[in-house]
């Protein structure tokens, strides 16, 4: 939502994680997006560290972003980051009906409520949320709309501004990941969802109702607390926890005896969630539970949820509107619910690219 202005045909998306930055990029063919590469390399004190360095963006990040563009042979310069949605806002406002005229000055005063800091030091981007999503008000009462509420840190935009010009890249847009992901986890479907992203060190849960985030959280339990988990539990390093956690050995299962306190707490996030906004036990009113991030295939993860909640668990498809090569099928199968966000920033210029030649 942050100062989109797309032209071109071909459109990057970078997602710098906590721990691999990955870049998909999308080119229309026969006016269909097309995933024309990706790629995602390991990195180090990213975004998942909250006190990540000014020398990160100044430095690390642009050598990382030149090596893997370089390597990957990324041959376009149009792009999108995300921000992380620990660094941005995403709130529903509830308004009375007024001229568009008043609107900018009536969301300024009500953001104030929300951020925690000065106006100045944020940039602030809504948009009014469609009215068939609102319920038809009672009679000889005031009509009323709802906005969704976009903010981020005016310094961080900044630094990834820089970061772009730093390795040759226009910078397009900027976007909170958690809409990046809708856009490829859900599109325009219009039910009830919520998507359970666990990424490296943090974990986003975000209900989605008829294509519109109404409520999203992020906590501090990811993939990294999991596999920790699993290497402790059994004694081995690190990284031969982390190779079982995505082969096909069952954690979730009675007899490996393992306890995860991280998915205890993402669970009770997600409960807490579907109480606030469906009322509580009424878990059967989503259409479905999608997971996302590098940990969404271990396997029995997605019978935990489904069992737990009693809702239909997927794991999240971002290619699902995209087409690709098919012979890269099952390649591209082991690591697609990885590519959620930066799929999801690609979409975003290619979508905006399509409407302009209807």
């Amino acid at each position: 939502m942050f100062g989109f202005d797309f032209s071109k045909k071909t459109f990057m998306g970078i997602d710098v994680g906590s721990s691999t930055l990955k870049i998909a990029e999308l080119e229309l063919k026969n006016d269909k997006p097309y995933l024309s590469n990706y790629a995602w390399m390991p990195i180090l004190d990213a975004t998942g560290n909250k006190s990540v360095s000014s020398k990160f963006f100044e430095s690390i990040l642009p050598e990382y972003l030149k090596k893997i563009i370089k390597v990957a042979g990324f041959k376009g310069k149009n792009a999108c980051i995300a921000i992380p949605s620990f660094e941005g806002l995403i709130t529903l406002i509830d308004f009375p009906q007024m001229p568009k005229g008043d609107m900018d000055q009536a969301i300024k005063f009500e953001a104030q409520k929300y951020i925690p800091t000065s106006l100045d030091n944020v940039v602030i981007n809504w948009q009014i949320v469609p009215e068939d999503l609102d319920q038809t008000p009672q009679a000889g009462s005031q009509k009323r709309i709802k906005v969704l509420l976009v903010a981020a840190s005016k310094d961080k935009i900044i630094a990834y501004e820089k970061v772009a010009g730093a390795v040759g890249l226009k910078l397009e847009g900027i976007e909170i990941e958690n809409l990046a992901m809708v856009n490829s986890l859900i599109g325009n479907d219009k039910g009830r969802f919520i998507i359970v992203d666990i990424g490296f060190r943090v974990c986003n849960i975000i209900y989605v109702e008829k294509g519109v985030i109404k409520a999203n959280r992020n906590i501090d339990a990811g993939g990294d607390d999991i596999t920790d988990t699993i290497a402790k539990s059994m004694g081995i390093s690190l990284g031969r926890a982390e190779r079982l956690k995505t082969s096909d050995k069952n954690f979730m299962n009675i007899e490996s005896n393992i306890h995860f306190s991280a998915l205890d707490m993402i669970y009770q996030e997600v409960a807490r969630i579907i109480s606030a906004v469906l009322g509580q036990g009424k878990g059967g009113e989503l259409d479905a539970i999608i997971l996302s991030g590098g940990t969404a295939g271990m396997t029995g993860l997605k019978d935990f949820f489904q069992n737990k909640f009693n809702v239909k668990t997927i794991i999240g498809n971002p290619l699902s509107r995209v087409d690709y090569d098919k012979r890269l099928e099952s390649v591209i199968g082991e690591v697609k619910d990885r590519f959620s966000v930066s799929i999801g920033l690609a979409l975003m210029g290619i979508e905006t690219q399509l409407k302009k030649n209807k």
